[in-house]
């Protein structure tokens, strides 16, 4: 099946896909490590941009396994979930305790989901691709131009206390987030995906968690990665193409090219972010059926339609005007010179 023929049947699948989706299409990022995954003294405050590195942190230093729920327009998912630090590998198991069995597993860079009666899809992860527990370090100085980063209070989630930051967009392009995290550990007990209406899109939540270790069993970080973590947007090496960006919303910038490879119609995907946000386009030849016009799923909207002679699609966990946009200043030159 091409491409755009998969997200077209994707984004006509029942609650389970909005999940399996947002892995498989957006799982991933960079694995970097901030600081030590351990509780700070109580009488030091940590700042926002503290408590988001220590958040990566925890997420790629700590093994533990529970209990989520998945909360879309009342309607309600639960699931296992599995996640193994072995030999600095990350490993991860999401399994749906509701309704069929639906898996998601990802180790290293590749994320596989599979439902009922199908094949198993397995992709590579790029870039800043959100993960579940958004374990890739977010520069709260580089989000400020786009962002408001905040202390919003503290709850109990799952018998723990949590301090919640928010994620406060500055326009409708992007949307917002609040994170509580794990008082004693940094890691995301509970997340709300906020719209451009202040109200929360989608929400996951653990009902019950249990480390496997102690927070303390973190491996050692060198002092060089702790005082300075990686951009999460850094640009990777560009490839050939032919395609243009005329006009991107604001804060949004190309970080990655992929060009045609392998077996089978040639497909080119480009990986645009803000730093926190991200979204992908895919250019493959006009050969067939794809998604025409604008859809979503959960909070990720997609829009398809021709262009010179191919197809293309655009999709990501952003508001519709923002794949909107994007799509509109999609442009062929046929020079073919680097981007």
């Amino acid at each position: 099946m091409k491409r755009g023929a998969k997200l077209s049947a994707a984004f006509r699948a029942p609650v389970w896909v909005p999940v399996c989706a947002l892995a498989a299409l957006c799982w991933g990022g960079g694995w970097a490590l901030a600081a030590p995954a351990v509780s700070p003294p109580a009488s030091l405050p940590i700042s926002p941009n503290e408590q988001l590195h220590r958040m990566a942190v925890a997420a790629n230093t700590l093994s533990f396994e529970g209990t989520l729920v998945y909360l879309y327009r009342n309607r309600l998912e639960t699931l296992y979930l599995q996640h193994a630090i072995e030999d600095g590998r990350v490993r991860e198991r999401l399994v749906s305790l509701t309704g069929p069995v639906r898996t998601v597993t990802r180790e290293d860079d590749e994320v596989t989901c599979t439902l009922p009666n199908s094949h198993p899809i397995s992709v590579k992860r790029h870039g800043v691709a959100r993960d579940l527990l958004h374990s890739q370090p977010l520069d709260a100085e580089r989000l400020a131009g786009h962002y408001r980063v905040a202390p919003l209070g503290a709850a109990r989630v799952a018998g723990r206390a949590t301090d919640v930051l928010g994620i406060i967009p500055h326009d409708q392009f992007r949307y917002g987030y609040r994170f509580y995290l794990d008082r004693e550990t940094g890691l995301p007990l509970k997340t709300d995906l906020m719209g451009t209406d202040a109200e929360p899109l989608e929400q996951v939540m653990f009902t019950s968690i249990s480390l496997v270790g102690s927070p303390t069993d973190a491996p050692p970080v060198s002092p060089a990665l702790a005082a300075a973590p990686p951009s999460s947007t850094a640009p990777a090496a560009q490839a050939v193409s032919r395609w243009r960006f005329g006009q991107l919303p604001a804060g949004f910038e190309q970080i990655m090219h992929q060009g045609a490879t392998g077996a089978g119609p040639p497909v080119e995907h480009f990986l645009l972010s803000d730093g926190l946000a991200a979204v992908s386009v895919y250019v493959e030849p006009d050969g067939g059926a794809g998604l025409e016009g604008e859809t979503r799923i959960g909070a990720i909207h997609a829009i398809g339609g021709r262009l010179a002679g191919h197809r293309v699609t655009v999709v990501g966990q952003v508001p519709a005007a923002t794949v909107a946009t994007v799509f509109a200043g999609v442009r062929f030159d046929g020079t073919g010179a680097t981007p």
